[in-house]
């Protein structure tokens, strides 16, 4: 693929289109190499960025196999119909990843349920006071921070309270 007179090649567009994406989720390679249900390892993920593995002047390609691509675009976001733009066969993987996510969460229970009306309102109109542009993005952050249990850590009453990596300290006397 490449040689010292050609300097190093270049990637692919879908391998510049998902570190994009990846880079926009704040996501190592390494970490989403783990979010992704196929198995693939960070330095693997790298070499397909690149698009290429070995040494400038001695490489070889890095290409996807097109359910792999269609598994790391779905981890960082991207969308089948931005992949169908370069990986035409690994689009339509990634379109049937996107209709059983869908349906998966069609099938879940309403996690609100079982909160009373009063409650579920209380939830609605906090979000209500968020800009509609941040309102995704609000949801989409208290979901990590619940899944990362911080949640679980914010109602500990035993230890001190972390706002923002800060500690919660009382206010001082004056």
């Amino acid at each position: 693929m490449g040689s010292p007179e050609h300097g190093t090649p270049q990637p692919p567009p879908e391998a510049d289109l998902i570190r994009l994406a990846r880079q926009a989720r704040g996501l190592s390679p390494e970490e989403a190499a783990d979010r992704t249900p196929v198995r693939i390892k960070g330095f693997r993920w790298r070499q397909i960025e690149k698009g290429w593995k070995g040494k400038p002047g001695a490489s070889d390609p890095a290409k996807a196999p097109d359910k792999t691509l269609a598994h790391m675009a779905h981890t960082v976001g991207v969308s089948s119909a931005r992949l169908a733009e370069h990986r035409p066969e690994a689009a339509e993987i990634l379109r049937e990843i996107e209709i059983q996510s869908v349906e998966r969460s069609d099938s879940l229970p309403d996690p609100l349920s079982s909160l009373t009306p009063e409650r579920q309102r209380i939830i609605l109109d906090m979000i209500r006071e968020l800009p509609p542009a941040d309102r995704a993005p609000a949801l989409r952050r208290l979901a990590e921070r619940v899944e990362a249990g911080e949640l679980d850590r914010a109602e500990d009453p035993s230890g001190p309270r972390e706002r923002h990596g800060l500690e919660e300290r009382p206010p001082h006397a004056m």
